[in-house]
Protein backbone atom coordinates (compact mmCIF):
# COMPACT_ATOMS: atom_id res chain seq x y z
CA UNK A 1 0.00 0.00 0.00
CA UNK A 2 2.77 2.19 1.22
CA UNK A 3 4.64 1.20 -2.16
CA UNK A 4 2.02 2.23 -4.16
CA UNK A 5 1.45 5.51 -2.82
CA UNK A 6 4.68 6.48 -3.44
CA UNK A 7 4.54 5.04 -6.94
CA UNK A 8 1.72 7.39 -7.31
CA UNK A 9 3.32 10.59 -6.20
CA UNK A 10 6.14 10.50 -7.86
CA UNK A 11 4.14 9.83 -11.15
CA UNK A 12 2.18 13.03 -9.81
CA UNK A 13 5.43 14.79 -9.45
CA UNK A 14 6.44 14.15 -12.71
CA UNK A 15 3.37 15.39 -14.49
CA UNK A 16 3.63 18.61 -12.39
CA UNK A 17 7.33 19.51 -13.47
CA UNK A 18 6.96 18.86 -17.17
CA UNK A 19 3.99 20.86 -17.82
CA UNK A 20 6.03 23.53 -15.52
CA UNK A 21 8.54 23.17 -17.76
CA UNK A 22 6.54 23.62 -20.76
CA UNK A 23 6.46 26.25 -23.33
CA UNK A 24 3.28 28.86 -22.94
CA UNK A 25 1.90 29.85 -25.90
CA UNK A 26 0.47 33.81 -26.39
CA UNK A 27 -1.98 34.43 -28.50
CA UNK A 28 -2.59 37.78 -29.78
CA UNK A 29 -5.27 39.05 -31.54
CA UNK A 30 -4.91 39.57 -35.19
CA UNK A 31 -6.98 42.28 -37.08
CA UNK A 32 -9.27 40.60 -39.34
CA UNK A 33 -9.33 43.91 -41.83
CA UNK A 34 -6.09 45.13 -43.82
CA UNK A 35 -4.64 48.47 -43.05
CA UNK A 36 -5.77 51.11 -45.35
CA UNK A 37 -4.06 54.16 -46.15
CA UNK A 38 -6.35 57.63 -46.12
CA UNK A 39 -5.83 59.93 -49.45
CA UNK A 40 -5.43 63.39 -48.13
CA UNK A 41 -7.71 65.24 -50.38
CA UNK A 42 -5.56 68.27 -52.37
CA UNK A 43 -6.98 71.63 -52.59
CA UNK A 44 -9.54 71.67 -55.72
CA UNK A 45 -7.88 74.38 -58.21
CA UNK A 46 -10.72 76.43 -60.62
CA UNK A 47 -9.41 77.58 -63.69
CA UNK A 48 -10.18 81.43 -63.87
CA UNK A 49 -13.46 82.52 -65.76
CA UNK A 50 -12.36 84.42 -68.64
CA UNK A 51 -14.31 87.74 -68.75
CA UNK A 52 -15.18 89.52 -71.82
CA UNK A 53 -13.62 92.70 -71.42
CA UNK A 54 -16.83 95.48 -71.37
CA UNK A 55 -17.38 99.68 -70.42
CA UNK A 56 -19.62 100.42 -68.08
CA UNK A 57 -21.93 103.35 -68.66
CA UNK A 58 -24.89 105.32 -67.56
CA UNK A 59 -27.33 103.37 -65.60
CA UNK A 60 -26.39 101.41 -62.71
CA UNK A 61 -26.25 103.78 -60.04
CA UNK A 62 -22.84 101.61 -58.94
CA UNK A 63 -21.66 100.40 -61.91
CA UNK A 64 -23.51 101.53 -65.06
CA UNK A 65 -24.99 99.76 -67.91
CA UNK A 66 -22.61 97.49 -69.91
CA UNK A 67 -22.01 97.91 -73.20
CA UNK A 68 -19.24 95.28 -75.31
CA UNK A 69 -16.34 96.83 -76.54
CA UNK A 70 -16.56 96.76 -80.39
CA UNK A 71 -14.44 93.69 -81.67
CA UNK A 72 -10.84 95.57 -82.72
CA UNK A 73 -10.80 96.06 -79.04
CA UNK A 74 -10.86 100.26 -79.28
CA UNK A 75 -11.27 102.20 -76.35
CA UNK A 76 -13.38 104.74 -75.29
CA UNK A 77 -12.93 108.12 -77.44
CA UNK A 78 -11.13 106.16 -79.88
CA UNK A 79 -11.50 106.40 -83.50
CA UNK A 80 -12.97 102.89 -85.12
CA UNK A 81 -10.72 102.51 -88.28
CA UNK A 82 -12.58 102.04 -91.54
CA UNK A 83 -11.54 103.07 -95.14
CA UNK A 84 -13.10 106.50 -95.11
CA UNK A 85 -12.26 106.97 -91.90
CA UNK A 86 -8.28 107.12 -92.81
CA UNK A 87 -8.52 109.87 -95.20
CA UNK A 88 -10.41 112.64 -96.91
CA UNK A 89 -10.50 115.11 -100.15
CA UNK A 90 -8.14 116.89 -98.27
CA UNK A 91 -5.60 114.49 -97.54
CA UNK A 92 -6.39 114.67 -93.48
CA UNK A 93 -5.93 111.48 -91.65
CA UNK A 94 -8.61 111.36 -88.46
CA UNK A 95 -6.93 108.29 -86.90
CA UNK A 96 -5.66 110.29 -84.28
CA UNK A 97 -9.50 111.95 -83.40
CA UNK A 98 -11.05 111.03 -80.02
CA UNK A 99 -14.67 110.16 -81.19
CA UNK A 100 -17.68 109.75 -78.68
CA UNK A 101 -20.57 108.16 -80.13
CA UNK A 102 -19.85 108.88 -83.60
CA UNK A 103 -19.18 112.61 -82.69
CA UNK A 104 -15.81 114.59 -82.09
CA UNK A 105 -16.63 115.91 -78.97
CA UNK A 106 -16.03 119.91 -78.62
CA UNK A 107 -13.49 121.60 -76.23
CA UNK A 108 -14.99 123.45 -73.61
CA UNK A 109 -16.51 126.75 -74.10
CA UNK A 110 -13.62 129.48 -74.01
CA UNK A 111 -15.48 132.27 -72.28
CA UNK A 112 -12.03 134.18 -71.75
CA UNK A 113 -11.41 134.36 -75.79
CA UNK A 114 -15.37 135.41 -76.69
CA UNK A 115 -15.43 137.94 -73.37
CA UNK A 116 -13.13 140.12 -75.33
CA UNK A 117 -15.12 140.14 -78.67
CA UNK A 118 -17.61 142.70 -79.85
CA UNK A 119 -21.48 141.42 -80.15
CA UNK A 120 -22.16 145.07 -82.27
CA UNK A 121 -20.20 147.13 -84.82
CA UNK A 122 -20.91 149.16 -87.36
CA UNK A 123 -19.02 147.58 -90.32
CA UNK A 124 -20.63 145.72 -93.61
CA UNK A 125 -20.10 142.43 -94.97
CA UNK A 126 -21.31 141.90 -99.07
CA UNK A 127 -20.11 139.91 -101.92
CA UNK A 128 -21.66 136.95 -103.78
CA UNK A 129 -21.88 133.01 -103.08
CA UNK A 130 -21.90 130.42 -105.99
CA UNK A 131 -20.48 127.44 -106.91
CA UNK A 132 -18.64 126.78 -110.27
CA UNK A 133 -18.40 124.02 -112.19
CA UNK A 134 -14.94 123.03 -113.17
CA UNK A 135 -15.92 121.23 -116.11
CA UNK A 136 -17.92 123.80 -118.38
CA UNK A 137 -16.68 127.13 -115.61
CA UNK A 138 -20.71 127.56 -114.97
CA UNK A 139 -21.22 129.58 -112.68
CA UNK A 140 -24.29 128.57 -110.17
CA UNK A 141 -25.60 131.02 -108.34
CA UNK A 142 -26.27 130.48 -104.55
CA UNK A 143 -30.18 131.55 -104.34
CA UNK A 144 -32.25 132.19 -101.05
CA UNK A 145 -28.63 130.67 -99.27
CA UNK A 146 -28.22 131.25 -95.04
CA UNK A 147 -24.97 132.73 -94.54
CA UNK A 148 -23.35 133.49 -90.89
CA UNK A 149 -20.10 134.85 -89.85
CA UNK A 150 -18.40 133.34 -86.83
CA UNK A 151 -16.00 135.24 -85.10
CA UNK A 152 -12.13 133.12 -85.65
CA UNK A 153 -11.75 131.59 -82.01
CA UNK A 154 -9.96 128.29 -80.55
CA UNK A 155 -13.66 126.86 -80.24
CA UNK A 156 -14.49 127.90 -83.95
CA UNK A 157 -11.08 126.46 -85.38
CA UNK A 158 -11.59 123.28 -84.05
CA UNK A 159 -14.92 123.20 -85.85
CA UNK A 160 -12.94 123.93 -88.94
CA UNK A 161 -10.29 121.52 -88.58
CA UNK A 162 -11.98 118.97 -87.57
CA UNK A 163 -15.25 119.01 -88.70
CA UNK A 164 -15.20 121.25 -92.16
CA UNK A 165 -11.69 120.03 -93.27
CA UNK A 166 -11.83 116.45 -92.02
CA UNK A 167 -15.09 115.79 -92.12
CA UNK A 168 -16.50 114.55 -88.56
CA UNK A 169 -19.59 115.39 -87.28
CA UNK A 170 -19.37 117.03 -83.84
CA UNK A 171 -20.76 117.83 -80.71
CA UNK A 172 -23.69 120.54 -80.17
CA UNK A 173 -22.70 123.54 -79.89
CA UNK A 174 -22.44 125.21 -76.68
CA UNK A 175 -25.58 127.86 -76.58
CA UNK A 176 -23.31 130.87 -75.88
CA UNK A 177 -22.06 130.92 -79.68
CA UNK A 178 -25.25 132.47 -80.96
CA UNK A 179 -24.78 135.77 -79.28
CA UNK A 180 -21.46 136.09 -81.77
CA UNK A 181 -23.04 135.07 -84.70
CA UNK A 182 -24.03 136.83 -87.36
CA UNK A 183 -26.69 136.00 -89.94
CA UNK A 184 -27.87 136.91 -92.83
CA UNK A 185 -29.88 135.28 -96.77
CA UNK A 186 -28.71 135.84 -100.45
CA UNK A 187 -31.40 137.28 -102.43
CA UNK A 188 -32.50 135.61 -106.08
CA UNK A 189 -29.09 136.67 -107.76
CA UNK A 190 -26.74 135.13 -104.90
CA UNK A 191 -25.66 138.75 -103.53
CA UNK A 192 -25.54 138.98 -99.48
CA UNK A 193 -24.92 141.34 -96.90
CA UNK A 194 -24.31 141.87 -93.55
CA UNK A 195 -24.65 144.84 -91.46
CA UNK A 196 -23.47 146.11 -88.14
CA UNK A 197 -20.23 143.59 -87.95
CA UNK A 198 -17.66 143.88 -85.54
CA UNK A 199 -14.22 143.98 -86.74
CA UNK A 200 -12.14 141.21 -86.40
CA UNK A 201 -11.29 137.93 -88.09
CA UNK A 202 -14.55 135.77 -89.15
CA UNK A 203 -15.34 132.33 -90.85
CA UNK A 204 -17.89 133.44 -93.43
CA UNK A 205 -19.95 129.62 -93.75
CA UNK A 206 -23.06 129.06 -96.19
CA UNK A 207 -24.55 125.67 -97.82
CA UNK A 208 -26.15 124.58 -101.40
CA UNK A 209 -27.75 122.19 -102.95
CA UNK A 210 -26.73 121.54 -105.92
CA UNK A 211 -27.10 118.33 -109.11
CA UNK A 212 -25.89 118.29 -112.77
CA UNK A 213 -25.57 122.35 -113.08
CA UNK A 214 -22.46 121.74 -110.59
CA UNK A 215 -21.10 118.09 -112.59
CA UNK A 216 -23.11 116.06 -109.62
CA UNK A 217 -25.03 112.90 -110.89
CA UNK A 218 -27.38 113.47 -108.38
CA UNK A 219 -28.16 116.91 -105.74
CA UNK A 220 -25.54 117.49 -103.31
CA UNK A 221 -25.67 119.49 -100.71
CA UNK A 222 -21.74 121.11 -100.65
CA UNK A 223 -20.93 123.52 -97.75
CA UNK A 224 -18.79 126.86 -98.25
CA UNK A 225 -16.87 128.22 -95.69
CA UNK A 226 -14.19 131.12 -95.97
CA UNK A 227 -12.06 133.22 -93.80
CA UNK A 228 -12.04 136.82 -93.96
CA UNK A 229 -11.34 139.85 -92.08
CA UNK A 230 -13.48 142.54 -91.48
CA UNK A 231 -12.12 146.61 -91.27
CA UNK A 232 -13.61 149.42 -91.33
CA UNK A 233 -16.45 150.49 -93.92
CA UNK A 234 -17.53 147.59 -95.90
CA UNK A 235 -15.15 144.68 -96.69
CA UNK A 236 -16.56 142.50 -100.17
CA UNK A 237 -15.96 138.76 -99.90
CA UNK A 238 -17.02 136.47 -102.49
CA UNK A 239 -18.04 133.27 -101.04
CA UNK A 240 -17.55 130.54 -103.20
CA UNK A 241 -16.02 126.95 -104.31
CA UNK A 242 -15.52 124.61 -107.17
CA UNK A 243 -17.06 121.77 -108.02
CA UNK A 244 -17.32 118.65 -108.10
Amino acid sequence: MLKFNLTYSLLLLTVLGLSGCSEKTIMLPSSSSTSRSVPIEQPRIIAPTPIKEEILINKNADLGAMIAVPSNNASLGSLIDTEENISTEEGIEKKDVPVFNGLIERMPFPVSEYNVLSKIGSQTVTGLVYLENNIDDQKVMGKKVKLYLNPVTSYSDQWYQQSYLGGYKMSKADGRLYNYLKFTMSNESGKYSFFGVPTGEYYLVGTMTCGNECGFSKQKTVVLVQKIYVGSGVTTANLMKNVP
